[in-house]
């Protein structure tokens, strides 16, 4: 696909508006006695194609540039007799650079008729404020992109040249005409032509393909056959560009793996006794698989390997039989080293601490009395370095309690339960034994190592902090205004399995007092309670033995019954 870009220059007056002479007044508000008033004028605005011979033919609204079209229409007076008359208003000056609210532009007309007496003509000048992006504009060079290369007229390569072109770019982002930039003499410093190649085509050469390789595998499923080619000429211009398949492979034919193996080791025998040195043996077999190193593989004829070596893993020494040692009773003996452990990485929270890889194996310590366990040696280690490890994180997991034990492991992120890796010092702990034994009813052994009571009950200690019993806590509840036994306050012991919020009726709130402190002694606040109780209960019986005491009989005082002489006295009044 051939294509080319050209930069084109548009010339801005190409289209342009035309305008229709004004009509006639058409007056809206008249003085009849003056033949004068307000009045209309219209004329027709058309968009049209500039040619050199002057405006041509119309053409579409949407060429033209929409800021610059002509009014048509106009509102203004007919002038009456004596006014004065001004010609149309000319066109505004433009606004000094830089744009700034302190700049003016104006416009003028000029008198077509000198007013009557007692009249003047209005203001032949008009002014307005300059405005950045609305009459006042800043502008500047914008250069185009690079043209594609141009040759001569029959030529398809080689040398040519290339262009590209400047256009005056108004502050609001519009494309004006060259001679608004021109005018301001600003600086053209861009190189508008360079020379430029157009590679000739050239297609890619390719070899052909080379003969198939041996296959990478002697035996087994994973081998392949390769074959190859190379690029003798390399694509140009617009010539075939060169295929990415420079190689290619195909599976060796199936061929079965034979190869020479060690069978297990026979049990330790010692002869003529029951423990000492001893010899053990084993045979070397014929084994077939497939080669992948996952298939253990089978056993068969030797026959089948009759062309091989007898070697095993590489090694010409075929040993078939060594001293061993039957552990008598009594003696410490170490097992057989493990398989080997994949590869791991040293890190440290996932981070490669670069120490490379490593792969470790171990053999057991067996005992076989287990009083001797002290006087056996450690277990034995071994490590050597390996590749593509990767780097697992370790960490302490816990089982649930059983009774005053539980199960700690430490498990690896892949889900595997491994010995060591995880740090001693965070291990949990697995045994939560009391001593002496919490064998009190609603008692356990909590993870501190003391004895505790179940919820709901509280500790009674003795006078040297072991437990002594689980009393219930008392729950005094208050009942609130939604109760429908508000008027009554109770004391005592609900179930303590059961929480207060989940008994119908109560929705009250509830205190646990605890009579008992830690150390199993009567806390103070009981003492005074049963002081209070007491006096309280002196006081009742002291009033119930006053009000039911029979009052004494007052006695009264006897009354002289012996009259006293009347004595009467005469004052000589003669009224007497």
């Amino acid at each position: 696909m051939v294509y080319e870009v050209v930069p084109c220059l548009s010339d801005c007056s190409q289209y342009v508006w035309v305008a229709e002479p004004w009509s006639v007044w058409k007056v809206s508000n008249v003085d009849l006695k003056e033949n004068c008033g307000e009045g209309v004028q219209t004329r027709k605005v058309r968009c049209m194609q500039n040619t050199v011979d002057g405006p041509s033919d119309p053409v579409e609204d949407y060429l033209c540039d929409p800021e610059e079209m002509l009014l048509g229409a106009r509102e203004s007076k007919l002038p009456c007799p004596g006014d004065c008359v001004l010609t149309d208003w000319g066109p505004w000056s433009r606004c000094p650079l830089p744009c700034n609210v302190n700049s003016t532009r104006q416009r003028s007309a000029s008198p077509m008729r000198q007013p009557g007496e007692e009249k003047q003509c209005p203001s032949t000048t008009e002014k307005e404020t300059c405005t950045l992006n609305t009459n006042c504009f800043h502008y500047s060079y914008n250069i185009t992109d690079w043209s594609t290369c141009q040759l001569s007229e029959r030529a398809v390569c080689g040398v040519g040249f290339k262009t590209r072109m400047l256009d005056c770019v108004r502050s609001d982002g519009k494309s004006v005409d060259l001679k608004f930039c021109d005018e301001l003499g600003l600086e053209k410093k861009w190189q508008m032509n360079a020379s430029c190649v157009v590679e000739c085509p050239v297609n890619c050469q390719l070899s052909d393909w080379s003969s198939w390789s041996e296959c990478s595998h002697t035996c087994g499923l994973a081998g392949k056959l390769w074959r190859r080619r190379t690029v003798i000429q390399a694509s140009q211009g617009d010539g075939r560009p060169c295929s990415s398949q420079l190689e290619q492979w195909k599976p060796c034919p199936v061929k079965p793996c034979y190869s020479w193996r060690y069978s297990a080791w026979s049990p330790c025998k010692s002869e003529g006794a029951r423990c000492g040195e001893g010899l053990r043996f084993r045979n070397v077999s014929c084994f077939v698989s497939d080669g992948s190193g996952k298939d253990p593989g089978s056993m068969v004829d030797d026959e089948l390997c009759g062309d091989l070596e007898q070697t095993v893993d590489g090694d010409k020494q075929i040993i078939l039989q060594e001293s061993c040692t039957v552990p008598c009773p009594g003696e410490c003996y170490l097992t057989e080293w493990t398989v080997w452990s994949p590869c791991q990485l040293s890190c440290i929270s996932g981070d490669d601490l670069g120490f490379g890889s490593v792969q470790v194996r171990s053999r057991a310590v067996l005992a076989q009395e287990p009083e001797n366990l002290l006087q056996c040696p450690e277990q034995e280690w071994e490590a050597r370095p390996c590749t593509e490890g990767q780097c697992y994180e370790y960490k302490w997991m816990t089982g649930p309690w059983k009774v005053s034990s539980r199960q700690v492991w430490c498990q690896r992120s892949d889900g595997l339960n491994v010995t060591g890796g995880c740090p001693l010092t965070s291990e949990p702990v697995s045994d939560r034994s009391c001593d002496p034994a919490c064998d009190k009813l609603r008692s356990y052994c909590t993870e501190a190592g003391v004895c505790g009571c179940e919820e709901g009950y509280t500790e009674v200690m003795t006078s040297d902090g072991v437990l002594d019993q689980c009393t219930v806590i008392p729950v005094l509840e208050i009942p609130t205004a939604g109760d429908s036994k508000a008027d009554v306050k109770t004391i005592r012991a609900l179930n303590p399995t059961q929480p207060t919020a989940n008994l119908p009726g109560r929705s009250g709130r509830t205190w646990f007092l605890q009579p008992f402190g830690p150390d199993g002694k009567l806390k103070t606040w009981v003492y005074g309670v049963a002081a209070g109780a007491f006096v309280l209960l002196v006081f009742i019986v002291s009033m119930t033995y006053l009000a039911c005491k029979k009052p004494k009989k007052p006695q009264r005082r006897q009354m002289n019954n012996r009259l006293k002489p009347l004595t009467l006295a005469y004052d000589g009044d003669a009224d007497m």
